[in-house]
């Protein structure tokens, strides 16, 4: 691929009548001023991939067609001196390009490929220096050279950008900030371009665009990446202080993402080692990270993750050497509103593995009393919860655009886009999939609540029946919230933050997808709720895997692991 200049982004209605697009969303300004019908834009992964050879190829043969012969008098001054050859004009040009000519014993033609079909080489009777009655016309000459159709932009250099501009470098309000994607863009720029969080990054990058249809070859490049992000791991990890960095653990965590995305045989125990990698190194960072603002951010990030991985694998969270634990040398109202999310949870993995080792043995008089302090530290949580949503800025929450009336059919569940009830809108798609968390929290906790009242009653413990219903109740309104945001998630057009910002419409879509994929999967699992709508649930699981080209076990990696928005909690099964 050889660069042509800029690319237009201009409608398709502009372009033909040569005039500037405004570019404005949904239908540009001047197709609006003259009533006529706005085409649309093109599609920002086939500006980022297209061929620009054959543009090439076209503008080469039109001006070498079109050049006029020149004489010493009509010269233009720009024109190369006269006693300059053809080649070394070319290389006093070539000085100042990051095109690299190298030369070869083998005869060569001006049209002529090496072996390697990559170098572009002039044969020797071009050495000769013009007359000195003659201008050489250097555009005419360059026009000229024979492109090789092998020169193209390494892979990193196309899916890097895309990666950035459409799942990255989104506008996100400060207080729903509670990922490590958000620290990628400054620690990225700081970087160098050889360290282990380029590697990461850029073997993440093609894995992501190697999902869209036609795009696979960059799947293996993103497999040989991050085989040499990983030995540039194990390198920095023999170096005291790279070993400790920011970099570093952010390197980590893209590795997890990393893992996700592929989603290979090996994804389940990799994606727990890195998590675990990273919080080894935070917690042998010690306090000191919380006198860098950027570091202590860093470590919210791996607390997040740290959390999801205990869940998932009902294993207790591992202390911090600190004296306010987990919770860093803050307080809990200093934190911001996504990260007051994440505390509240913190104490789920252990609230989980009790109630596991519990509800697996039979009835015994003796565990009475850890069943009810389960009870108890549950009915807490999610107390905490339910006033962390009531505390949400107006901004966050939800808008009705509509009520379905109509119960699908049971053969159409698998394709009715939208369940019976209120269909809801939010400001943009990370503050809905973290309020969707706060919902996935709640189910879960409601579950344990259940789990542990069935238990009791089995001794002839019924007091908890008001308990139980209520939970029943609350698990059914955290699901038809989370049923009722669906088309939110999948639909381009209702999506206002990310058509204002240009957001490519199947990166925009795929991410509100993958994002959906953990909720959606919490609430199909919920026993208490009607099987119609936990059929149609697992439906739309299936549309996404289909419409973005996931496979049934990428789609429940996603599900299980929930790294793209790094929710705060795992599996609501154990595993």
């Amino acid at each position: 691929m050889v660069y042509t200049g800029k690319p237009s982004r201009g409608c398709g209605m502009c372009k033909s009548r040569r005039i500037k697009c405004d570019e404005k969303r949904p239908t540009c300004g001047n197709c609006k001023k003259s009533a006529r019908k706005c085409p649309g834009y093109p599609d920002e992964f086939d500006l980022v991939f297209r061929d620009e050879n054959k543009a090439m190829a076209r503008k080469a043969r039109k001006t070498s067609g079109s050049a006029p012969s020149r004489s010493c008098t009509g010269g233009s001054s720009s024109h190369a001196s006269p006693y300059l050859s053809p080649n070394a004009i070319f290389d006093l040009q070539s000085e100042a390009s990051s095109l690299q000519l190298a030369s070869t014993s083998r005869p060569r033609t001006l049209s002529g490929h090496s072996s390697d079909g990559e170098l572009i080489h002039f044969t020797q009777e071009m050495q000769k220096p013009l007359p000195l009655d003659q201008i050489f016309d250097f555009q005419s000459f360059a026009w000229n050279i024979e492109v090789p159709a092998t020169i193209t932009m390494p892979p990193e250099y196309e899916a890097v950008p895309f990666f950035f501009k459409n799942f990255i470098t989104l506008p996100q309000q400060a207080e729903s900030t509670r990922g490590f994607l958000e620290y990628l863009v400054p620690l990225y720029n700081r970087a160098r371009s050889s360290s282990v969080l380029h590697l990461a990054t850029t073997a993440v990058a093609m894995a992501t665009c190697g999902q869209y249809p036609g795009r696979q070859e960059l799947l293996r490049n993103a497999v040989s990446t991050y085989g040499k992000a990983l030995k540039k791991l194990n390198d920095d990890l023999q170096d005291p202080v790279m070993s400790k960095s920011d970099e570093t653990v952010l390197a980590i965590l893209m590795f997890s993402l990393y893992e996700t995305i592929m989603s290979t045989d090996d994804t389940i125990t990799a994606w727990g080692q890195h998590v675990d990698g990273a919080v080894t190194l935070t917690k042998l960072r010690g306090t000191d990270q919380f006198n860098d603002e950027m570091s202590h951010a860093i470590f919210r990030a791996v607390r997040t993750m740290m959390i999801t991985s205990c869940v998932q694998r009902s294993k207790p969270v591992d202390d911090f050497p600190g004296v306010k634990g987990w919770i860093g040398n803050g307080e809990f109202n200093e934190e911001n509103v996504a990260n007051r999310l994440t505390l509240i949870c913190i104490d789920l993995p252990s609230l989980r593995a009790r109630a596991n080792n519990l509800t697996k043995t039979p009835h015994d008089p003796n565990n009475e009393l850890e069943a009810k302090q389960i009870l108890e530290v549950a009915q807490m949580v999610d107390d905490n919860l339910a006033e962390w949503y009531v505390t949400l800025p107006s901004e966050w929450k939800h808008s009705t655009i509509g009520v379905v009336s109509e119960m699908p059919a049971l053969e159409d569940l698998a394709i009715t886009e939208k369940w019976p009830g209120e269909q809801h809108i939010y400001n943009d798609v990370p503050l809905a999939s973290i309020v969707n968390d706060y919902r996935v929290c709640r189910i879960f906790c409601r579950r344990v609540m259940m789990a542990c009242i069935n238990w009791l009653s089995i001794g002839g413990i019924t007091e908890n029946e008001r308990e139980y219903n209520q939970s029943v109740y609350v698990i059914q309104q955290m699901v038809d919230d989370v049923s009722a945001c669906v088309p939110f998630h999948l639909d381009y057009e209702l999506q206002v933050v990310a058509k204002s910002m240009g957001q490519e419409q199947n990166a925009a879509e795929a991410f509100g997808g993958y994002s959906l994929v953990w909720p959606l999967y919490v609430a199909a699992n919920a026993e208490s709720v009607p099987q119609a709508q936990r059929d149609w649930l697992f439906g739309r699981l299936s549309v996404i895997g289909t419409k973005f080209g996931l496979s049934s076990a990428q789609v429940l990696v996603l599900a299980r692991r929930h790294v793209l928005t790094c929710g705060p909690i795992g599996s609501s099964r154990v595993p």
